[in-house]
This record gives C-alpha cells, sequence and structure tokens, in this order.
C-alpha cells in the first residue's frame, strides 16, 4: 500500500503491516485521558484492519491533528514490542508508523502536549527510529510541562528524575530536580509527589551516600572482594542514617 503525499512534503509514509491482535486490546492511557479526556469520543481506537486503513488515509489526507495522534498513539506500543525477539519485523513496522504520524502531529500543531511529551521520551530512551538525546528530551519535556501544566504531569516528573539521577549525561542538579518536583506536588497536591517532596531532603542525602559508594567501586571493578566493601560500607552508611533521621523525626513528631 503507497501512502499519500504527507503534509509538509511528498514523502510517502511507512506501510500499514497486518495489525497484530494485541494491539485491539489497548485504548488511550492514563497521560493521555489527562491531557485530553474526550479523544476516545472525537478518534476511538480502530477496532479492526479495516478501521485501520480508513483512519490512516483520512489522517493524510485531511491532516487532522486528532486523527493523526490517535495513529501515533495506536501503533506506539511498537515501539516497545521490538525488544522482544518474536514480535522484531511487526513491532518495528509499527514503531516507524507511529514515530511517522509522531512528527505529523508536531507539524500540524506545534504546541500539542502529548506530542511534545512522547517526542521527549523517544529522545530520553532512544525508542526505535530516535536517537538518545537528553538534551532533547529535557527541551520537549519543558515546553510541554510549561504549555500545559498539570495536563501533562509526566514530563514535570521525568524532568525531575532526569536531574536528580544526572540520566543520560546530564549533571545531577538536586536544585532543578527539586524544582520541578515542586511544580508538579502543586499542580497536583494529592498525588504522591508531594509525599515525594516533603521528603525529598531525605532521599538526597541516601543517594549521595549511593554516589560515593558507585565512587567507591569504580575504583576497581572487577574486583569482586573490593566492591563487596564498598557495598557493606554504604549499607552500614544507609543504616546509620536512618536511624539517626528516625530518632530526629521521633524527636520533632513529640514536640510538634
Amino acid at each position: 500500500m503507497i501512502g499519500t503525499p504527507t503534509w509538509g512534503g511528498n514523502i510517502n509514509p511507512p506501510l500499514i503491516p497486518t495489525v497484530r491482535d494485541r494491539l485491539y486490546t489497548i485504548e488511550y492511557n492514563e497521560t493521555e485521558l489527562r491531557y485530553d479526556p474526550d479523544l476516545p469520543k472525537r478518534v476511538p481506537y480502530p477496532k479492526n484492519q479495516q478501521q485501520v486503513v480508513e483512519l490512516y488515509h483520512r489522517a493524510l489526507k485531511n491532516n487532522n491533528e486528532d486523527d493523526n495522534y490517535a495513529l501515533f498513539s495506536f501503533f506506539r506500543i511498537g515501539c516497545t514490542d521490538f525488544k522482544h525477539l518474536h514480535n522484531v519485523k511487526a513491532a518495528k513496522e509499527e514503531c516507524a508508523l507511529a514515530n511517522f504520524f509522531l512528527k505529523r502531529v508536531l507539524e500540524i500543531n506545534s504546541n500539542n502536549g502529548l506530542a511534545l511529551l512522547f517526542t521527549g521520551v523517544n529522545h530520553q530512551h532512544g525508542n526505535e527510529g530516535s536517537k538518545k538525546n537528553m538534551l532533547e528530551a529535557i527541551s520537549y519535556y519543558e515546553r510541554a510541562y510549561h504549555l500545559h501544566g498539570n495536563k501533562v504531569l509526566v514530563a514535570g516528573k521525568n524532568l525531575s528524575t532526569i536531574y536528580l539521577h544526572g540520566l543520560g549525561g546530564i549533571p545531577q542538579d538536586f536544585n532543578k530536580a527539586k524544582y520541578y518536583l515542586e511544580m508538579v506536588a502543586r499542580d497536583n497536591p494529592k498525588g504522591q509527589d508531594a509525599y515525594y517532596l516533603k521528603n525529598f531532603d531525605t532521599y538526597v542525602d541516601l543517594l549521595k551516600i549511593s554516589n560515593e559508594g558507585d565512587k567507591c567501586k569504580q575504583q576497581d571493578p572487577n574486583n569482586r572482594i573490593w566492591v563487596k566493601e564498598c557495598n557493606d560500607k554504604v549499607e552500614k552508611q544507609i543504616e546509620t542514617y536512618l536511624k539517626k533521621h528516625r530518632g530526629n523525626q521521633k524527636e520533632e513528631d513529640a514536640i510538634g
């Protein structure tokens, strides 16, 4: 099947494979419904191959934002399923379609919060067809979160996680990690992030101890005895810290 010319250029889209039954069991996820609760009503997921083909051609012909997003969302599972050897060919075809329609969504509306979020996810994890680029991931997450706030909480959470752990070569920055966690907790005060924020300083202290353990092991990573000594040292430091922290917490609770 040859696609019609696409938005912004005469590039033929990937072909539609025979859709696996697995895709017909999936619906829009919680993140998507938080952003746009009415999306399933406007564009429900296709339930058979014919509906997939119809939605595919309609999206290409009309350049409708929702239609294009629905195809990305529907085929996105392939971007993780290709890691399972028995699904490689079909999953890669699905992932290629997902990324093709994700790009089209941003060409149609560069401020679509879900498309910004999932483009960030692609850059963070290097999903099939995308190279890992943490700086690009941060850029898309920041744009999504600053434009749409509590409608795309995951973008803020991902930013906090990246800075907290220094992922993908990004320098560890506890201040930025806390800043985004504060933003998410503010936007969703009843969520678990408010709890994480309350205990943020404790978590950072434990993470610093763990970081020292990693540095210790890196001094002689192939020496099993040395690595064990480093691990034992970290465990003792964490145990000592938690005993002290819990003791202080009990005193604070008693005073309060």
